[in-house]
């Protein structure tokens, strides 16, 4: 059985606030009162601890760019689960970093299988046979677009959109629900005007012919078409 608890560290430095949410990762046996030790969870929590360290340089070299101009940062991490059972885990963890009005944020997804002691990724989910990333792509476009009419993107520039633009590849992180695929994308990626960290949730029942047995059979489940 998978647990995952909180760790809070809050501290400041100079001009930076951190308030970073760390989420730590356990395993127990069925029957045990006291927690497993796991390989596989030790090198998860390593590499988020690794991610967040990563992000601390990234604000610390902003300040050194800013601090002539004495702007204050606040740097902050948090993270949701999007789904656990006993084996699969995929959760999600937001880094951002505020500077006066500017927040720039992003978010990676860590999603594993404990069954079968590896990282699952975004091709996994999917029938080998499906051209899935232009599947997404379609699914992408449509709800980008009604993001634009919504953030006032002038209706040149929307017209200009296309689905070619979208930059998704296999390696593009994500996190997933038992309802929802989430593809997330960071500040200014789909357009320099919209600066807010965007979460495409897909259905999995509008993609559900192109998942995979393995997508079907362990996260899925049962659903409504």
């Amino acid at each position: 059985m998978i647990l995952v608890s909180r760790e809070f560290l809050q501290y400041e430095e100079d001009f930076i606030k951190y308030y970073i949410n760390i989420p730590k990762l356990y395993y127990k046996e069925k029957d045990d009162k006291d927690y497993t030790k796991n390989e596989m969870i030790a090198k998860i929590n390593q590499i988020i601890f690794e991610d967040i360290l990563i992000f601390m340089d990234i604000v610390e070299d902003s300040y050194n760019l800013l601090n002539k101009e004495r702007i204050f940062i606040d740097s902050l991490t948090e993270f949701q689960i999007g789904y656990k059972s006993n084996d699969i885990i995929s959760l999600a963890i937001e880094f951002s970093q505020l500077s006066g009005f500017s927040d720039i944020s992003y978010l990676k997804g860590y999603n594993y299988d404990f069954n079968l002691e590896r990282e699952i990724h975004l091709k996994d989910l999917f029938k080998d046979d499906s051209d899935f990333l232009n599947i997404l792509k379609k699914y992408i476009f449509i709800q980008v677009k009604k993001i634009f009419i919504e953030f006032g993107v002038y209706k040149e520039e929307l017209d200009y959109f296309e689905e070619d633009n979208i930059n998704l590849d296999e390696d593009n992180t994500f996190y997933f629900t038992n309802e929802f695929l989430v593809l997330p994308f960071s500040s200014c990626e789909i357009h320099k005007e919209i600066l807010n960290l965007l979460e495409i949730k897909i259905p999995f029942n509008k993609i559900y012919y192109y998942l995979s047995e393995y997508t079907i059979k362990n996260i899925v489940k049962k659903i409504i078409l």
